[in-house]
């Protein structure tokens, strides 16, 4: 019995789109698992900063948190990257004003830094930067942990 060419082709096509969406879902895992470092790392930044002892430090953790901020783009949450994460659809769908509050987390880190530097009392600004520049993002783009 002679097999016709389409369905070669047909069969053909179905395993290069099956095996490059494996591929693809393997490079996801990556990128959620590089994502989650940087998150935790801007935790880690944001808890030093608010125990530091002297501006100098708080300084240091906010220039600090300012560089890791940036990193929030289309590479860290390229778009069909939230399956396994807690990002949810939103971050794609309303992707200017999810890079907008990214870019607001490294202005107000940044203010922070300067203001440290310039000898300014920071402390109201500290306690506030998970309220300001962690919150816009994780609030309407963040599924809250599921509990166990």
């Amino acid at each position: 019995m002679r097999k016709s060419p389409w369905l070669f082709s047909l069969m053909a096509g179905v395993f290069l789109v099956t095996g490059s969406s494996v591929v693809s879902a393997a490079q996801f895992d990556k990128v959620i698992e590089a994502r989650q470092d940087l998150m935790k790392s801007i935790g880690g930044a944001s808890k030093a900063m608010r125990s530091a002892a002297d501006a100098a430090a708080v300084a240091a953790s906010a220039d600090k948190l300012a560089v890791l901020f940036a990193k929030i783009n289309a590479e860290s949450f390229p778009k069909g990257s939230a399956e396994g994460s807690r990002s949810k659809p939103e971050i794609w769908e309303q992707w200017d004003e999810f890079t907008a509050a990214a870019k607001n987390a490294v202005t107000v880190a940044q203010s922070i830094a300067a203001k440290a530097r310039a000898g300014e009392n920071t402390a109201e600004l500290v306690k506030g930067f998970g309220r300001n520049a962690c919150g816009p993002c994780h609030r309407p783009f963040r599924k809250p942990k599921e509990r166990s």
